[in-house]
């Protein structure tokens, strides 16, 4: 039976950056998901790499101010996935919080960051709205704000960065691996039960220190423990439609206050289309069962239609949906009060049970000081020195920013026939890995061929998927490989096709919509 010092129970981007830090730092790691890595809470989130403006209003400056030097680190470590980007906030009449206060806020957010990458705020008067957004409503409009954040357009690629430095540093990181059973011997937790639900393999592992990282899963992992355990997430459900860009439409970020009912939500380009998000409702019950709702989409259409009166978006505009559920702790709180901070649960400390810790909370921008913060946690309950190794997260590495490789990798890739845009579309994906994938091509030329007709992929981005990046089934390679949102039902039917054929093994396994 394998034994390792850390198992990790859940592959999530909390899951991973855990994972990640404590093999850089030398112990044995082991990370199972149910499912593929980042396909949960991580890809359902709004894309944002932000310091979390909003809550400075229920005086959460401590979350703000760690929010924001994490900001600040993730667009310099990993400049070909997480990017500076501007949004516009327009105030109309009678919205709260008022114009003033929110200017107040974003004067507070800007000393908070004081990071050169980020330009402070800006106040617009109504009549320079226009130049900006030109299709936005006039109607009551009293006052506009730029300010800075980050977007992170592909999670899920992020998610695959942390799986291979993991591997890279030692570590083991499985998908498609379900915990069937939490091992004990008296009071201890020792070890798991595992299922490959693509396979059926069973088998055991034993671990020093089990981590129950599993988001919005965590009370099911813990209801497989004897005894009860109190329940430690509330998680709220939040939903996303994704549309085509309009002429009358937005040209840039915008964070925006809900008409219906005040709620903050987001207007994004994302990878040529229109993000819209998110809904926020308490939620208790299994996040595999949940499904975007009707209302949803009519409320996020009426919202961005109230804004964009040309646009006239209907449901049969939607292109795409994502639903996910946001870990948060168990709290009487209003949805959108309920806080967004990390908590580490010592469940030794607190109930008696030696050798288990969950994770509860967190943000995608806080994924690596969370990290951080729980890797010195295990060290500390390993017994090795008291004083941890030093985290090596924390550096920032100089890349190249994807217009810097783009034109290297084009030209090299049009000496094969690809595409024009395929080097643009291997640099913002891959970053300073994208090398790999031309020497695959050199092996083999028919590669730089798209994956099917009309596809802005390569093919050898889906060998390339399964070979290094782990990827077990056709969505895996699509949707978080290849980031085909949508994507034909004949994607699945080429990936599989093109993998078989090099003997690689790819199961054509449909994901939940």
């Amino acid at each position: 039976m394998s034994r390792y010092d850390l198992l990790i129970i859940g592959g999530g981007v909390n899951g991973l950056g855990i994972a990640a830090d404590a093999s850089a730092r030398g112990l044995s790691v082991l990370l199972v998901e149910k499912g593929d890595f980042g396909g949960g809470t991580t890809a359902a989130s709004s894309r944002l790499i932000h310091g979390g403006l909003r809550y400075l209003q229920y005086g959460e400056i401590d979350l703000v101010r760690e929010s924001l030097r994490e900001r600040g680190l993730l667009v310099r470590q990993r400049p070909h996935l997480v990017r500076p980007i501007r949004l516009l906030i327009p105030a109309y009449q009678g919205q709260q919080p008022a114009a003033w206060v929110m200017g107040a806020g974003l004067k507070a957010y800007d000393l908070l960051a004081h990071d050169p990458v980020f330009p402070p705020s800006q106040r617009l008067p109504p009549a320079a709205l226009p130049r900006y957004e030109p299709g936005l409503s006039l109607a009551g409009l009293t006052d506009g704000f730029l300010y800075s954040d980050g977007q992170v357009e592909f999670p899920e690629r992020l998610c695959v960065e942390l799986t291979r430095e993991t591997r890279a540093a030692g570590g083991t990181a499985l998908n498609h691996t379900r915990v069937t059973a939490l091992r004990t011997e008296g009071s201890r937790v020792t070890g798991t039960s595992l299922r490959d639900e693509l396979t059926g393999r069973a088998w055991e592992v034993e671990a020093a220190l089990t981590l129950n990282a599993a988001g919005p899963w965590v009370d099911a992992v813990n209801r497989l423990l004897p005894g009860t355990l109190p329940r430690l997430v509330g998680g709220t459900w939040g939903s996303h439609v994704v549309l085509p860009p309009r002429e009358a439409g937005p040209r840039g970020p915008l964070y925006a206050l809900a008409r219906r009912d005040g709620r903050p939500f987001f207007l994004l380009p994302w990878d040529g289309r229109l993000l819209v998000g998110t809904t926020d409702v308490p939620f208790e019950g299994d996040p595999d069962t949940l499904r975007v709702q009707d209302w949803e989409v009519e409320y996020l259409l009426a919202e961005t239609n109230a804004l964009f009166p040309g646009c006239g978006y209907t449901p049969a505009d939607v292109l795409h949906t994502t639903i996910g559920v946001r870990p948060l702790p168990a709290s009487d709180r209003s949805a959108g009060a309920i806080t967004r901070r990390h908590f580490l649960v010592d469940h030794a400390r607190l109930h008696g049970l030696q050798g288990l810790g969950s994770v509860v909370g967190g943000k995608l921008t806080t994924y690596r000081s969370l990290a951080e913060e729980t890797v010195d946690w295990v060290f500390r309950n390993l017994s090795h020195p008291s004083v941890p190794p030093p985290c090596p997260t924390r550096r920032i590495l100089r890349f190249p920013s994807p217009e810097e490789m783009t034109d290297d990798c084009e030209a090299a890739l049009a000496r094969f026939g690809a595409a024009p845009g395929s080097g643009a579309r291997l640099a913002r994906l891959h970053g300073p890995r994208w090398p790999e994938l031309l020497e695959r091509v050199r092996q083999e030329p028919e590669l730089a061929r798209p994956l099917f007709s009309g596809s802005a992929a390569l093919a050898v981005e889906a060998v390339h998927a399964v070979e290094t990046e782990g990827a077990r089934t056709a969505d895996d390679v699509i949707r978080r490989r290849l980031m085909l949102l949508p994507a034909p039902a004949e994607a699945a039917e080429s990936v599989v096709e093109l993998c078989a054929q090099r003997g690689l093994s790819v199961v054509k396994a449909r994901d939940r919509q």
